[in-house]
């Protein structure tokens, strides 16, 4: 059904060029040795699982360069796609589906935001490395925040930044694409407590769950708080 949708979009699928780094119709080299639909289906196996490239060059009976083009170029054209839809639901369309508990104890929060980060080849460059060094994973990795409306579906995905970056500083992040740009006076943002907000955006508060701060243990106050945010 993906494919089905993808390939009536007006730049149906095309492919980079050694010689022309502009984008250009795929007819040359072993490609048309694929139908679209295989080549999107390579490009499947390989985000779901990533496959070897030389491992696909074998099942697909072509060469691992073209493996290459084809994921690079599939990849570029899907995330064109997606990228154009609006995740983001309006301020009335999140409160007529927020959940009864949420209505209850939260009723303003607008997203709930989390990060996420996964392995990346280590780079070459040393200040790349560094600056995509994660402490946590004790690797190289890209990072990004995810944030879903309280009924659980995706509405936000942030650009991706380096593996040292940390949640405080994805979440205050601004600009164009940013987070912070696309809320509202008065609306309300849920995490857990790794994140917080500068103190420049009085507009907008930050609800996570409670630190121990210097006590020994939460207050059982704090404890109930826990718990309705959990």
């Amino acid at each position: 059904m993906i494919f089905e949708l993808l390939q009536y979009h007006e730049h149906f699928i095309q492919y980079t060029s050694r010689d022309d780094p502009a984008l250009c119709l795929s007819k040359s080299i072993d490609n048309h040795k694929l139908s679209a639909e295989n080549q999107f289906f390579l490009f499947i196996i390989q985000l779901r699982r990533a496959t070897d490239e030389q491992e696909l060059a074998v099942y697909f009976n072509i060469s691992q360069s073209t493996i290459s083009r084809i994921v690079i170029s599939w990849t570029r054209f899907v995330y064109s796609v997606v990228s154009s839809i609006n995740l983001r639901p309006t301020k009335d369309q999140i409160q007529q589906a927020l959940p009864l508990e949420m209505k209850k104890n939260y009723p303003y929060v607008r997203v709930i935001v989390d990060c996420t980060e996964f392995e990346i080849e280590q780079p070459t460059n040393p200040q790349a490395q560094q600056d995509t060094w994660s402490t946590y994973k004790k690797t190289n990795t890209a990072k990004g925040s995810v944030g879903i409306m309280p009924n659980g579906i995706v509405s936000y995905i942030s650009p991706l930044y380096g593996g040292a970056t940390s949640d405080k500083a994805i979440i205050n992040m601004d600009g164009s694409q940013s987070l912070i740009e696309l809320l509202e006076d008065g609306d309300n943002i849920m995490s857990d407590s790794g994140f917080s907000l500068d103190a420049k955006y009085t507009h907008l508060t930050l609800i996570h769950p409670p630190f121990l701060d210097r006590q020994k243990q939460l207050s059982s106050q704090q404890v109930l708080q826990t718990r309705i945010i959990a």
